[in-house]
């Protein structure tokens, strides 16, 4: 029978960091300091860059290492 390692590693940790960034600096950069440009263009596609890194991220993270 083959067990399982449920280890929190360098992935888990790396996701995380990605997940204050997304969460947390992303939005207060888009606060502090709004980009000049159109309102579509700042607050629906800013947000996106940090989401899809997110996404890739956990994706990446979830993998199976064999």
């Amino acid at each position: 029978m083959m067990t399982e390692s449920r280890e929190f590693g360098r992935s888990g940790w790396i996701l995380v960091a990605v997940m204050v960034i997304a969460f947390i600096i992303a939005p207060l950069l888009i606060y502090i300091n709004p980009p000049y440009l159109p309102f579509k263009f700042a607050y629906i596609v800013v947000p996106l860059v940090p989401a899809i890194l997110l996404g890739a991220t956990a994706v990446w993270a979830a993998q199976r290492k064999t």
